[in-house]
């Protein structure tokens, strides 16, 4: 077998059964459980759509945002693509088989991603570097948490094309100054390469519109190696292909961008496809091409300052002509800065946007080490030694390598999420660090000296730290699956996590127990009702229940009316202003947990939140508060909670530390009339319990009138069945 082509599969196989490690927590004979509880429903959500509707997309879904529907951030090519490759092998309408495949989507995308590292290592660093760092990226935990099975993400796509195009780009740099100089063949070679790093860029750009942060770092690159050129020849060379890159890109975009029209961007945000992208790698093409031009025909393409300088002021009058022409355009860039400069409040919610070395508020690198082992520690001393080396070489596509590490480093530190990108090439720079230094360690030893020595003890040591704290991540996973190979019960649970798998459950009883809405493959129907859950669980209640939801982890960019409605309800006070936002928002059912609407920070202790919560609709008296009056509108449906099996819970306020969600039907209530001693308290206590297994005591008082007429509305019939999960437990006591 052809040495690259074993590379390549040993690789992809090596990652492919890494990423398969959770299988026994992910399927089981009870059907596919998605691990963790974000995106990956909503892009199933997506796929299981277009294959029951093939070839149709949702770019449009009133299952988001309900009760005005939205339009969705992302692109529809990943799911769509996903969806096109199941359909024809299954039933549309079998929701398991569509689960059952593309569950294995991310795993083979991540070992194609694992094979692509090890050649592009090969190329730069040769064939020892291209086993190293190969097999680092299929062990790194954080590729793996982008990639594993069933982590349904565009990110891992992303992770993929940017992998390719930084190859392309490494081609086109390793090539270099030869292009115009050579034959016809090697020129129109080095053409076609940059029109495939153009369809690569693109194609990235279409999975995820964020990805024109990776593209701009590229462009940075190819800005600096054309006007950095040492002749005319040599920048007109790489002019034409970096013009025919963005040129491409603008081709390949613009039938799924242009004419897009946002009611929450508007029509030129960079964040969503829009007439933006387009424009921009348009503009960037003809900037190139005119450039070039003036330096071709004038003195200014004479020396590099000129070429610099006359580029920099030309393409700084451009980018001013289009701010200044395209109102828009500057409101779109400043909202859309505000994912790096903290003007979003979502960003405080968003665990994977959070500093990799500050990930819970303050200095820790304990994630850091965890996510990339002991070698994040070390980059930045393996980036010096390999950039002085590329300097002194004059190499420029191991310094385009470097420079890509360098960006992704910062961008890094500043939102994990980038790690994504970043494994790639850190990867890559490990790995040929390594490699390189086993490889000359014998022929050093001989003779023994000490520094040789000492290098080995030091870079053993970190070797064993590394595996370590990659063993620590993989550890608990192993053990898991391994468990649930045995145990049913640790199977049923899945890889959720237990807060989430209540809510899993919740979502699944709201399935069998509640009126279906329109709507869900057809897009032209109105739904009648809508479900409010926190914002994080918001894809998994919406994908399990088939029902639609208020808010989800698409946060205020589904809707941000919405976003701030559902926030204001679980911060009310009083029930009847709660009841008016949820009418509003036709709102039927509601999730009350732990999180509120996702976060208690700064709500008060009668925040129906906490009513909801803490209380469970009850009553209550806190130290040195006023009492929280009991609820009349919100009736228990559904109860769910952490704890083992066979934990007793006799009251559900006694179920901590385990947490708990409560499913709420809003009602009209029942008005109880009756007679007592004037102006004295009455109360009614009503006994329920769970279908698993906790007891509750609904309270409720009033006070009586001058007359000693008093009225209650109550949530809680006790002559119908009203839920399969919760019992009433006799009739109303009266004190």
């Amino acid at each position: 077998m052809i040495p690259r082509v074993r590379i390549f599969f040993s690789l992809l196989l090596v990652a492919l059964t890494v990423r398969a490690i959770e299988f026994p927590s992910i399927v089981s004979k009870a059907g596919i459980q998605l691990p963790r509880a974000g995106d990956a429903f909503y892009h199933m959500r997506r796929i299981w759509f277009s294959v029951v509707r093939f070839p149709e997309t949702l770019p449009v879904d009133s299952y988001v945002s309900f009760p005005s529907g939205s339009q969705i951030l992302w692109p529809s090519a990943f799911d769509w693509t996903i969806a096109a490759m199941i359909r024809p092998f299954v039933d549309p309408m079998d929701q398991t088989a569509v689960e059952a495949i593309a569950i294995w989507v991310p795993a083979v995308l991540g070992g194609i991603t694992a094979g692509v590292v090890g050649l592009l290592a090969a190329r730069a660093y040769g064939r020892r570097a291209a086993w190293c760092a190969g097999l680092i990226f299929c062990f790194l935990p954080m590729s793996y948490g982008y990639s594993h099975l069933g982590m349904i993400d565009h990110h891992v796509a992303v992770a993929l094309f940017t992998t390719l195009t930084l190859w392309l780009a490494f081609d086109l740099f390793d090539q270099d100054d030869y292009a115009f100089s050579a034959p016809e063949a090697l020129r129109a070679r080095s053409t076609r390469i940059a029109i495939a790093m153009g369809c690569s860029m693109a194609a990235t750009i279409l999975v995820w519109p964020g990805a024109l942060l990776h593209v701009a770092i590229l462009q940075a690159a190819f800005l600096f190696r054309w006007l950095f050129a040492d002749s005319r020849d040599a920048a007109r060379a790489r002019a034409i292909q970096f013009a025919a890159s963005q040129a491409m890109v603008a081709v390949c975009v613009a039938p799924f961008a242009v004419g897009q029209i946002w009611r929450e961007y508007g029509d030129w945000s960079p964040l969503v496809l829009s007439n933006f992208q387009p424009a921009y790698f348009g503009c960037a093409a003809l900037a190139i091409v005119t450039v070039q031009i003036v330096h071709d025909r004038s003195h200014l393409g004479d020396a590099r300052s000129q070429r610099i300088l006359s580029a920099l002021t030309i393409g700084f009058a451009a980018v001013m002509v289009m701010l200044i022409l395209v109102a828009p355009l500057r409101d779109a860039l400043v909202y859309a800065g505000r994912w790096f400069t903290g003007g979003e409040a979502l960003l405080a919610l968003v665990y994977e946007t959070r500093p990799i070395l500050a990930r819970s508020g303050h200095f820790d690198p304990s994630f850091a080490v965890t996510r990339f082992g002991a070698g994040f520690v070390i980059l930045p001393i393996v980036w010096l030694y390999l950039a002085r080396r590329a300097v002194t070489r004059r190499d420029a596509p191991q310094g385009l390598l470097l420079f890509w590490a360098l960006a992704f480093f910062v961008l890094t530190l500043q939102q994990w999420r980038f790690g994504n990108t970043l494994a790639v090439v850190y990867a890559v720079l490990i790995g040929a660090s390594l490699a390189e230094w086993g490889s000359s360690l014998p022929q050093r030893l001989r003779p023994i000296r000490l520094r040789p020595i000492l290098e080995a003890v030091v870079v053993i040591a970190l070797m064993s730290w590394m595996v370590i704290s990659i063993g620590r991540y993989f550890v608990p996973l192993v053990q898991f699956n391994l468990h649930a190979l045995a145990d049913p019960v640790r199977r049923e649970r899945g890889a959720l996590l237990p807060g989430k798998l209540i809510v899993d459950r919740a979502a699944r009883w709201i399935a069998e127990e509640t009126p279906k809405t329109s709507g869900y493959f057809e897009p032209d129907q109105t739904p009648e009702y809508g479900v409010l859950s926190d914002w994080s669980s918001g894809h998994l209640v919406r994908y399990r229940s088939m029902r639609p939801v208020v808010q989800d982890n698409f946060g205020p960019y589904a809707g941000r009316e919405n976003f701030e409605a559902a926030w204001n309800y679980f911060g009310e006070s009083e029930e009847e202003d709660a009841i008016r936002i949820l009418e509003r928002l036709g709102v039927r059912y509601v999730i009350g947990g732990p999180r509120g609407a996702g976060s208690l920070r700064g709500l008060p202790s009668d925040a129906m939140a906490h009513r909801l919560a803490r209380d469970y609709g009850s009553r209550t008296v806190l130290r040195s508060a006023e009492p929280v009056p009991g609820l009349a509108h919100h009736r228990l449906i559904y109860y769910a909670h952490t704890a083992p099996p066979g934990a007793q819970l006799s009251r559900l306020q006694q179920q901590r530390p385990y947490s708990s969600i409560g499913l709420w039907e809003i009602v009209p209530g029942a008005r109880i009339e009756g007679r007592a001693e004037p102006n004295t308290v009455v109360r009614a206590n009503l006994a329920l319990e769970t279908e698993s297994g906790p007891r509750h005591v609904y309270r409720r008082e009033t006070l009586s009138d001058v007359h000693g007429v008093y009225r209650l509305i109550v949530p809680y019939p006790t002559d119908v069945t009203y839920s399969s999960a919760i019992k009433t437990q006799g009739n109303y006591h009266f004190s």
